[in-house]
C-alpha cells in the first residue's frame, strides 16, 4: 500500500492555490504521457478499426498512390499536393512489410479481384497502417509544439494546457485516424514557427541563422505537402516582426552578442552560409527551372499562364525579404546575422525541394511551383464565382465579403455552430486582449493580434472551401500560441478568480466537443459501395469486388 501511494505521489505534484496550478494535475512529463495515452484510446476506440472503404477521401487515394511508388510505378494524385504524405507512406509499409506486419506493400501484390478477401485485406492492412502513421505524426506533433511553447513561453503549466488544446483541437481529432495531408504539413509549419519565434525570444546568439534555416526547410517540406501553407508563408512577417528579445534574454545576451561582435567568427559564419546557399541553388536549379517554365503535367487540373507564378513568387518572396530586413532593423540584430540568416533561409528552402528529387515526377515539381493556379481550379469546383475573371472583379470581392461575414459567424458560434472547441479558446484570447490592452502591455497585444488576425485571415481564404473541418489544424495552432502568450504574460488572468472555471470548462469542452466527429463517424454504416466513386483516382484498379461492373 505504501509503494502504491509512493507511485501516485510521484504522478500528482504538490498542491496551491494558483488556479493555474489546480489546472494541471500531474508533473510536465507524466501531463504529457498522459495526453498521449488519451489520443491512443481516442483512436483505439474510433478510427483504427474503421475499414479501408470507410473514410475513401483521402485515405484510399494516398494508399493506393503510395503501391503505386513501392511496385514501382508514377504517382498518379497530386491534388493537395500529398507528395509526402504518399512518399512516406510508402516507406513506412515497406519497413512493415520487412518485419511481416502488412503482408502487401506494392500494387503488383495485390491479391487479383477473384480472391475477394485477400484483396479486401491488403488494402485495410495498408489502410490501417497509414492511420497507425497519421498517430504517429499527431503526438510528434504534440509532444514539439509543447516543448517549443514552453521554451516560448517559460512556464510549463502554461505549455502543457497548449499541449492539451492542439491534441483535442477539432481537426487533430479527426486527422490523427485518417490520411490527411494537412495534419503533416500543419506540424511542420507550426514547428518551424516556433522555433523561428524561440530563437527570436533568445536575442542575438551564434545558433540563430541555423534555427532560420531549419525553419525555412520544415516549411519548405509543408508546402510540397499542402497547397494552403502558401496561406501561412505569406503571413510569417507579420507573425514574426513583433517577437522580440524579453527582458531575461537581453539580459544573458552578451556572451552571444560578442559571437556577431567578433568580426573574423562573423564573416567565417557568414562566408559559409553563402557556400552552403550557393551549392543548394546548384542543386536546385533544374527543379525550380522545371517549376516555373512548364505550364501542366499528366495528372494536373490546370495550364499556368506565362509567367504569373514568376511574378507572384518574386512577390513573395520580396515580402518575406521586407519581412527579415524590417525585422533586422527593428531588433537591432546585428548585420552579419541578418545577412547569414536570410542566406539560411534561402539555403534551406532549397534544400528542401530537393526532397521532390526522392521519386521525381514533374507534376509533382510544377503543383508546388504554381499554388495558386492550383487552388483556384478547386475553388471554383466549390464556388463558381470564383471560377473566371481576375482576382479583384466583383464576384471574387464578393466572396472575400461573405467568407469574412461566414468567419465572423463562426467566431460568435451562436450563429454558426460547429464541432471546432478551438472557438472558445479564441473568445479567451479576445477577452485577454482587452486586459493587455487595458494594462498597456503592446509588447503583447501586437504579436498576439497579428497571430489572431493571421488566424482569422487564412480561415476566410480557406472558405473557398467551405472552411472544412481539416483546414483547422492550419489555424488552431496559432490561436493557441496567442492563448499562451497572454496567459503566460499576464498575472491577473493566472489569478483572476474566473480562471479555474473557465480553464476546467475549457478542458471539458476540447475533451467533449473533438470527440463528437469522431464518433459521428464510427456510429456510421456505409457500405463498400462507397467507394465505387472513386474510380477516377485509381485508374489501375478495374474495379473492386463489392462494385458493380461497369455498363459496356
Amino acid at each position: 500500500m505504501t509503494d502504491l501511494s509512493a507511485t501516485f505521489a510521484g504522478w500528482i505534484k504538490p498542491r496551491s492555490a494558483s488556479p493555474l496550478d489546480r489546472l494541471v494535475l500531474f508533473s510536465w512529463h507524466n501531463e504529457l504521457l498522459l495526453i498521449c495515452a488519451c489520443m491512443l484510446l481516442s483512436f483505439l476506440v474510433a478510427g483504427f478499426w474503421y475499414p479501408y472503404w470507410r473514410v475513401a477521401d483521402m485515405d484510399f487515394f494516398v494508399v493506393y498512390n503510395a503501391f503505386l511508388l513501392n511496385t514501382p510505378l508514377p504517382q498518379e494524385f497530386f491534388d493537395h499536393f500529398g507528395y509526402l504524405s504518399i512518399l512516406l507512406l510508402s516507406y513506412w509499409l515497406r519497413a512493415l512489410h520487412s518485419v511481416g506486419l502488412v503482408h502487401v506493400d506494392a500494387f503488383s501484390a495485390v491479391p487479383p479481384l477473384s480472391d475477394a478477401a485477400g484483396f479486401a485485406d491488403a488494402w485495410t492492412q495498408a489502410t490501417r497502417a497509414g492511420r497507425v502513421l497519421s498517430l504517429i505524426y499527431a503526438i510528434a506533433f504534440v509532444v514539439a509544439f509543447s516543448y517549443l511553447l514552453r521554451a516560448l513561453v517559460r512556464d510549463w503549466r502554461v505549455a502543457v494546457l497548449g499541449g492539451f488544446m492542439l491534441a483535442f483541437s477539432g481537426g487533430m481529432a479527426m486527422q490523427m485516424r485518417m490520411l490527411r495531408t494537412e495534419l503533416l504539413s500543419a506540424g511542420l509549419f507550426m514547428i518551424a514557427l516556433l522555433m523561428l519565434m524561440v530563437a527570436a525570444t533568445r536575442g542575438p546568439r551564434a545558433w540563430r541563422p541555423l534555427v532560420v534555416g531549419c525553419g525555412s526547410l520544415l516549411i519548405t517540406l509543408a508546402l510540397l505537402n499542402k497547397v494552403q501553407v502558401l496561406f501561412l508563408i505569406g503571413a510569417l512577417p507579420v507573425l514574426l516582426i513583433f517577437i522580440g528579445p524579453n527582458l531575461r534574454a537581453a539580459a544573458k545576451a552578451e556572451p552571444a552578442q560578442n559571437f556577431w561582435n567578433v568580426q573574423s567568427r562573423a564573416w567565417q559564419t557568414f562566408a559559409i552560409s553563402v557556400l552552403i546557399a550557393a551549392l543548394a541553388a546548384y542543386a536546385v536549379k533544374d527543379i525550380v527551372l522545371a517549376g516555373l517554365t512548364t505550364p501542366t503535367a499528366p495528372g494536373l487540373y490546370f495550364t499556368a499562364r506565362p509567367h504569373v507564378a514568376e511574378i507572384y513568387w518574386a512577390l513573395i518572396l520580396a515580402w518575406i525579404g521586407l519581412g527579415m530586413v524590417a525585422y533586422w532593423i527593428l531588433w537591432r540584430v546585428p548585420a552579419l546575422e541578418a545577412l547569414s540568416a536570410m542566406l539560411a533561409a534561402a539555403a534551406g528552402c532549397m534544400i528542401g525541394l530537393l526532397a521532390l528529387d526522392a521519386r521525381y515526377n514533374v507534376a509533382n515539381v510544377v503543383a508546388v511551383f504554381h499554388p495558386l493556379e492550383h487552388m483556384a481550379v478547386f475553388a471554383g469546383w466549390a464556388n463558381p464565382q470564383l471560377a473566371n475573371g481576375s482576382f479583384l472583379d466583383v464576384e471574387h470581392l464578393k466572396f472575400l465579403v461573405q467568407a469574412a461575414a461566414g468567419v465572423l459567424a463562426r467566431v460568435t458560434f451562436v450563429l454558426h455552430p460547429s464541432t471546432r472547441p478551438a472557438i472558445f479558446v479564441q473568445w479567451f484570447v479576445i477577452v485577454g486582449t482587452v486586459v493587455a490592452i487595458r494594462k498597456r502591455e503592446w509588447r503583447l497585444v501586437l504579436p498576439v493580434a497579428a497571430l489572431m488576425l493571421s488566424a482569422w485571415a487564412i480561415d476566410t481564404l480557406d472558405m473557398g472551401r467551405g472552411l472544412k473541418q481539416e483546414y483547422f489544424n492550419l489555424t488552431d495552432p496559432l490561436v493557441i500560441i496567442a492563448a499562451a502568450l497572454l496567459l503566460a504574460n499576464l498575472t491577473p488572468l493566472q489569478n483572476h478568480r474566473w480562471t479555474y472555471a473557465v480553464g476546467v470548462a475549457l478542458i471539458a469542452v476540447h475533451a467533449v466537443m473533438s470527440q463528437i466527429e469522431p464518433v459521428k463517424r464510427l456510429l456510421r454504416h456505409d457500405r463498400p459501395e462507397v467507394i465505387c466513386d472513386f474510380y477516377a483516382y485509381a485508374a489501375r484498379v478495374e474495379r473492386f469486388p463489392t462494385c458493380p461492373k461497369p455498363s459496356p
